[in-house]
């Protein structure tokens, strides 16, 4: 086959996007080939599309745990390093609490003169040495319960003293309270500024509160206690050296570190135009990071956010990474990906296009023949040697389109047997009718000679016979049933000498519901001629209930019964649903019946025979509950 007439050489000379507009064209829209064509694209597009986005997926998530790994590794450090800076502040803190002078200052008030100034002396001499030894700590003061104020940084020393009552915002602030009732604890506090912790005079202004830009402090106070009366000293450290401490590793400028109290307010950031804001961490992280979770992660606002409660600190670290950061690992692999799909799919697209032509060919051939037998042309066939499913169905054709020729042939035949048997259905309606006028006739000559007992028989024979050709409905009530099988017993027993019992047990209303019409004389008559009939008569007993909306109707009798094996080979019978050769082997009474019940009434329903030798037989047959509408 040449490269012209593969399909190939078209799609190159309309190009790709004429090839698609000829799919679309209404006389080959229906085109098996062109419906598997695009069956084919949609597939592949859904399949790829649905890969690429769990590929993309999966890397992201591979990233995204990647980097909250090592972020949890640098928060471990940071946190560790936090708690060494801790220890070593309170270890400042208690030199000083332990220091006689700040004691002594407690009871400034009751001091002379001289010993005031003596004991201050020493007081920012020790604030010296300190502010000296940790260059981290920005400003030393200590508050008096009588409103004695000190505060010594690098560079001033300030007193404060009001007599009256505690003037400094410090005594309103909530550290004081807060510090007051955790005893000898050290406690942080973030977000203050130097304006803050301010003690100069109106007319003598410190250089912070000169400043127009606050300085903002991490301070650790702490309770000095001395003859019952409190004082409290605060360390104030520089932020930016406490911020290096946890965020000099971050030099990404769109990541961000921070620290935020139980709140969600910033307490220190590398951005002090931040400090005091409110942070970006939702309150239910917030709770569940206050209720004791150490390390969270989660997705805000485009953002990455890890969490890590500081073990040294009542404050949370938060550390933001932009999602952008993530997907910008899998641009690349994004585009690769991207030429790999127009890549794939154009190749897919022809190659599919050329291979679906080839495997549909038989199938265009077969339609192309079986169009000209609509049109009257029959007994066509292929000659194609294809082994495959196509080929299995061209030679199945070929006996179909053979098979139709010998089909209309015979049709004539059967119409013709048809018309014949249509004849002698309306023939054999007409004999019944015949019978029963000639019963009648002979009732009436019987009556004038006064036989009475062939009278009775006579009019009860017709009685039997009336219902078959007066009435032609399948179903009938059970009590009509039971009318017809009493006129049986009565005929039956003229026979016998009135040796056949009988006795019915059957509720009122079960009696009205729907039974297939003769279903039970079969029965009756099987358990007299092979029950019953070597005893010379015996007794036969009919009951009837309802079970889960099924009637369930039972004969006995207690006649001769039958051997295991003559019960095992009847069950086999019944159960192979009563073919003609069984039929004609054990007799048709109890396999008519059970195949007009399973006819009717479906698979579930039919007889059940039980028997014992010389102690009778037991027939169960099951029907489903049919009220009469």
């Amino acid at each position: 086959m040449s490269f012209r007439n593969n399909g190939l050489w078209r799609i190159g000379q309309k190009g790709w996007m004429g090839t698609m507009r000829t799919l679309f064209k209404r006389r080959y829209r229906n085109s098996l080939s062109n419906l598997l064509f695009v069956s084919f694209l949609v597939m592949f597009l859904l399949i790829f599309t649905i890969s690429s986005i769990f590929s993309y997926s999966g890397i992201l998530n591979i990233l995204k745990n990647n980097a909250k790994e090592n972020s949890l590794q640098q928060l471990k450090q940071y946190d560790y390093n936090l708690s060494i800076f801790a220890g070593e502040v309170d270890q400042a803190s208690r030199q000083l609490v332990l220091d006689s002078e700040l004691q002594n200052l407690i009871d400034y008030k009751n001091m002379t003169e001289i010993d005031r100034v003596l004991q201050m002396e020493k007081a920012f001499k020790d604030f010296a040495q300190m502010l000296s030894n940790y260059k981290f700590i920005d400003s030393i003061s200590f508050y008096g319960e009588d409103g004695f104020v000190i505060r010594a940084s690098s560079n001033s020393n300030d007193i404060l003293y009001e007599s009256s009552s505690k003037q400094n915002q410090f005594y309103r602030s909530e550290i004081y309270p807060v510090v007051k009732s955790k005893a000898l604890t050290l406690t942080w506090f973030g977000g203050f500024t130097a304006q803050d912790f301010n003690i100069a005079t109106s007319n003598t202004l410190s250089k912070e509160a000169a400043d127009s830009r606050p300085t903002y402090y991490i301070s650790a106070a702490r309770s000095i206690f001395s003859n019952s009366q409190t004082g409290t000293i605060v360390i104030n450290v520089d932020m930016t050296y406490f911020t290096d401490i946890y965020n000099h590793a971050s030099d990404n400028r769109n990541r961000e570190m921070y620290l935020v109290d139980g709140s969600g307010k910033i307490v220190s950031h590398s951005d002090v135009a931040k400090i005091g804001n409110q942070g970006t961490i939702p309150l239910q992280f917030l709770s569940a990071a206050n209720g004791g979770d150490k390390f969270s992660s989660y997705e805000h606002d485009k953002k990455q956010i890890m969490s890590y409660k500081s073990s040294s600190f009542d404050w949370i670290l938060i550390y933001e990474i932009p999602l952008s950061e993530f997907t910008k690992d899998i641009f690349t692999l994004r585009q690769i990906v991207t030429i790999m799909f127009i890549f794939s799919l154009v190749f897919a697209a022809i190659l599919s296009k050329y291979w679906i032509r080839k495997v549909t060919m038989p199938l265009n051939r077969l339609t192309t023949v079986m169009k000209k037998m609509e049109l009257g042309n029959l007994g066509l066939t292929l000659d194609l040697d294809v082994r495959n499913e196509f080929g299995i169905l061209i030679v199945q054709f070929n006996k179909m389109s053979k098979s139709i020729v010998e089909l209309l042939k015979q049709k004539e035949t059967i119409e013709e047997e048809k018309r014949r048997i249509e004849i002698g259905a309306l023939q054999s309606q007409i004999n019944p009718h015949f019978f029963y006028n000639t019963l009648n006739t002979i009732k009436w000559m019987a009556i004038m000679v006064k036989a009475d007992n062939i009278v009775e028989s006579l009019t009860t024979l017709g009685d039997i016979l009336h219902p078959m050709f007066k009435k032609n409905d399948l179903l009938c009530s059970i009590r009509e049933e039971i009318e017809y099988l009493e006129n049986y017993i009565k005929i039956m027993n003229y026979r016998y000498a009135g040796e056949i019992k009988v006795k019915i047990s059957i509720p009122n209303d079960v009696m009205e519901c729907q039974i297939l019409r003769f279903l039970l004389q079969p029965l009756v008559e099987n358990a007299i001629y092979h029950g019953l009939n070597s005893r010379n008569g015996g007794e036969i007993i009919i009951t009837a209930e309802e079970q889960n909306h099924e009637i369930v109707l039972f004969v006995y009798d207690n006649g001769e019964g039958m051997s295991n094996m003559k019960v095992q080979e009847i069950k086999q019978i019944l159960m192979s649903k009563g073919s003609e050769d069984s039929q004609q082997e054990t007799g048709i009474g109890l396999m008519n019946v059970n195949r007009r019940i399973l006819l009717h009434f479906g698979d579930p329903y039919g007889i059940q025979i039980e028997s014992e030798q010389h102690r009778g037989t037991k027939l169960k047959v099951t029907i489903p509950k049919v009220q009469k509408s």
